[in-house]
């Protein structure tokens, strides 16, 4: 689970996970000329229509039914790319709760990528990939929190889950100094609870910490990718 600024940013997050990764992406880059065979034979991507999630919405079922076979889910809660320079995370959509009403154990990481924003990808000066020069050189920065399970009396909500989960990736922002540099430094570990639910995160040993209150804001950790 990680904010959208830019079409590359289920890239960025597979630099830095070691998993292989099921995204789930819009229509409106899905759909490019191209790519559509990559998309659903490469990647596996889950196709989702530019709309409000519907709850018996076919990509939120195809998403649920992946999870249930030990897929790693890459969610971007906010439905689309970021529009405005000064409001880095949009309100979630219902999409992710409904998911988790049907896998409520399910572990959620929360992600922030930081340097997406004015990339040949985002929606700055205008749609991706027009009004800007392609970037060869960008520093991307990812952090990401230790796994999390809403707590049942706020997944009871809607509203409340998507403030809750809103507010996890919040928080790894402001980790972040004003340089866009992460901190602690890239050669942090990624930390995970010693939990055998969170086994579809990974296909090799990472370090590993004891699990904290999931019921609070996670901590977090970060690594940087480049392109």
């Amino acid at each position: 689970m990680a904010n959208h600024a830019a079409w590359l940013d289920p890239f960025w997050l597979g630099k830095v996970i070691p998993r292989r990764l099921t995204p789930m992406m819009t229509s409106d880059f899905y759909d490019l000329p191209g790519l559509y065979w990559l998309m659903r034979y490469v990647l596996r991507v889950i196709r989702v229509e530019e709309a409000h999630a519907r709850r018996e919405a076919p990509e939120l079922q195809e998403a649920v039914a992946r999870l249930d076979a030990g897929e790693c889910l890459v969610i971007f809660p906010e439905g689309r790319l970021r529009r405005d320079e000064n409001r880095p995370l949009s309100p979630f959509q219902r999409g992710i709760w409904v998911i988790l009403q049907q896998r409520p154990q399910t572990p959620v990481v929360p992600c922030w990528i930081e340097g997406n924003w004015g990339s040949f990808f985002s929606w700055k000066n205008g749609p991706p990939m027009k009004n800007k020069s392609f970037d060869w050189c960008r520093q991307i920065t990812v952090v990401i929190g230790e796994p999390t399970r809403v707590p049942a009396e706020i997944l009871a909500d809607h509203r409340a889950t998507r403030r809750y989960l809103e507010q996890a990736v919040l928080s790894l922002r402001c980790k972040l100094d004003g340089s866009g540099a992460a901190t602690p430094n890239a050669n942090t570990p990624m930390t995970l609870p010693d939990d055998a639910a969170t086994n579809a995160l990974t296909d090799r040993p990472l370090h590993r910490t004891p699990p904290s209150n999931t019921s609070s804001p996670p901590d977090d950790v970060s690594r940087d990718a480049r392109d």
